[in-house]
């Protein structure tokens, strides 16, 4: 899932892969970025206290997953974006994963973490049925304060060059609607939407053909 990563146009920043001990650095800066998602404030509402350190516990343990997995994850160069990206074959988290995640996950939802899982199995068995193999963005986000300056379509560029150089797919779920035409114009198309849990927020499924670069 995507939340708002600005405008195609504006400023423009180095991105460098994370490193392994970045993980709570993604993880804050993805935090800020979802704040206002919709599946995040159906997740994790407003009213709660400390909704910001439960947020920034959430895309840490997301983050720390990746990493130990070695999947590619990007940071923009102040550390304004983010961006967690899983390779062909690399995007479905092992048990053992999701077991080593289990305490974060629990403290980040609290009493909505039932609706969390079945909202996320329900995801992920539609993007199972998903082929061929394909590059998955699992999460890219610019901070509140820099997001309408092109910094996520920056970095999603990044990744989609490499992607074209190799002929293989790429896959996303967005929870906001906004975003659409934004990754339209990067070559993804809708192939299909779902509401969460039935009664939730809704997810739009993306998927991009490699493009032909002259």
């Amino acid at each position: 899932m995507t939340p708002d990563t600005g405008s195609p146009h504006g400023g423009s920043l180095a991105v460098r892969t994370a490193r392994r001990d970045e993980a709570a650095l993604l993880g804050e800066v993805l935090a800020d970025a979802f704040a206002e998602d919709p599946v995040f404030a159906w997740l994790i509402p407003a009213r709660p206290r400390n909704r910001d350190g439960r947020m920034r516990t959430f895309f840490t343990s997301m983050s720390r997953g990746y990493l130990r997995r070695g999947n590619p994850c990007y940071l923009a160069g102040d550390a304004s974006a983010g961006a967690l990206w899983a390779a062909p074959g690399g995007w479905a988290m092992p048990l053992s994963q999701i077991i080593l995640e289990a305490v974060p996950s629990a403290l980040a939802f609290r009493r909505n973490l039932l609706r969390a899982l079945r909202t996320q199995l329900q995801i992920e068995r539609l993007h199972a049925g998903q082929s061929p193999p394909h590059w998955y963005l699992g999460y890219l986000g610019v901070r509140s304060d820099r997001q309408g300056q092109g910094l996520g379509t920056q970095m999603l560029q990044e990744v989609l060059a490499g992607v074209d150089d190799d002929g293989v797919p790429a896959y996303l779920e967005s929870s906001n609607e906004r975003n659409l035409p934004l990754y339209e114009r990067s070559g993804f198309r809708v192939v299909g939407e779902l509401q969460a849990l039935g009664h939730g927020p809704t997810i739009w499924r993306m998927w991009r053909e490699p493009q032909h670069r002259t």
